[in-house]
């Protein structure tokens, strides 16, 4: 079990203690704080208690890695222990329900080796009626974003809430050098590390049952704010040059390159155009060596291309979100409205 921290202790005390309360007792559960500030820190510290069964480590990095990297550090640690077989990931802001690590493992235990990784429902831990996601969606534009209903194609399970094979995080690792690719930081990292799985002949589990309530965002300040903006399409575009089989960009890059027209459109409108730039600045920076990885990962991928197709939910985006980003900008609103009348 793996758990990342960063300035929300209470979050990650209360995470902990969820955990604590599962039907199948993790045999280590390793904590990294990155690089949180001193009186965080001590305040996990002080309030990790033992647990029931098992280990608990808690590590402290210097340097924020993001999730990215720092997931990698503690998969690195855990799989120090020759008797481990699956990881799991569960963000600090979540609870675990009592019987998430039971269900996963004995999902996986029954799928053999072909699985590779499983996720489930995670709902809004202020509201558990309303769902927070069931995993990972990959529409017709292109673009990811947390599945909201059962209607559209799971690709795979968000690294908020997974368990992964050793197998797997093996595979990864010997294919690409990492498990979660470090240059990501945080957001679009798991729709990554999920690509590359199915690329390499994977087939992610959902089990439909409800395995922990999620807070959201604590970590990075919630809202759709500028870091949160930058790093979401920064890493999408890398994804995309990295890892989408050509036949897709054929197939539905004229809907790619709307749903990037509308994102640099709903920024400007909203007063970020410079932040728009900065992203598609940052983005093409390392265009040569993320094309030198697509290169690389070819021969690996090749077999199970066609295999992505048959994830790609039809519809242009997640349904509802054109309403949701108007309730949240008043000016894309007016604009929204004024250009139908």
């Amino acid at each position: 079990m793996l758990v990342i921290n960063y300035n929300t202790a209470r979050q990650t005390l209360r995470c902990l203690e969820s955990i604590q309360q599962s039907t199948l007792l993790p045999d280590w559960v390793l904590v990294l704080d990155n690089a949180s500030s001193p009186d965080d820190y001590q305040q996990l510290l002080q309030g990790a208690q033992p647990p029931r069964e098992g280990a608990l480590y808690i590590y402290r990095s210097e340097h924020n890695l993001g999730f990215a990297q720092g997931s990698n550090v503690l998969i690195d640690l855990l799989l120090q222990q020759q008797a481990c077989q699956y990881v799991m990931l569960l963000n600090n802001d979540a609870v675990a329900q009592k019987d998430m690590l039971a269900v996963l493992s004995a999902a996986l235990d029954e799928a053999g080796e072909g699985a590779g990784l499983a996720g489930g429902r995670m709902h809004r831990l202020a509201d558990p009626t309303q769902v927070d996601t069931l995993g990972i969606a990959l529409y017709a534009s292109l673009m990811p974003a947390d599945r909201k209903t059962l209607d559209d194609h799971y690709v795979g399970p968000t690294g908020g809430c997974c368990m992964l094979t050793r197998e797997l995080v093996d595979r990864l690792n010997s294919v690409s050098g990492y498990c979660f690719d470090p240059r990501f930081f945080c957001y679009c990292e798991d729709t990554d590390m999920v690509v590359r799985a199915v690329l390499l002949g994977y087939r992610p589990l959902y089990v439909d049952q409800l395995l922990a309530l999620h807070e959201g965002q604590a970590s990075s300040g919630g809202g759709h704010n500028p870091f949160i903006a930058y790093h979401g399409l920064r890493n999408t575009l890398w994804m995309h040059i990295k890892l989408m089989p050509a036949g897709l960009l054929w197939r539905y890059g004229l809907l790619l390159l709307l749903a990037h027209g509308l994102m640099v459109a709903r920024h400007t409108l909203s007063g970020r155009f410079s932040l728009t730039l900065r992203i598609y600045r940052d983005a093409l920076r390392r265009l040569p060596e993320f094309l030198a990885e697509r290169k690389q990962l070819s021969d690996h991928v090749q077999a199970h291309r066609e295999i992505l197709k048959t994830c790609i939910t039809p519809r242009f985006y997640r349904k509802g979100y054109l309403q949701l980003v108007l309730q949240g900008h008043a000016v894309l609103k007016r604009f929204f409205f004024n250009s139908r009348t």
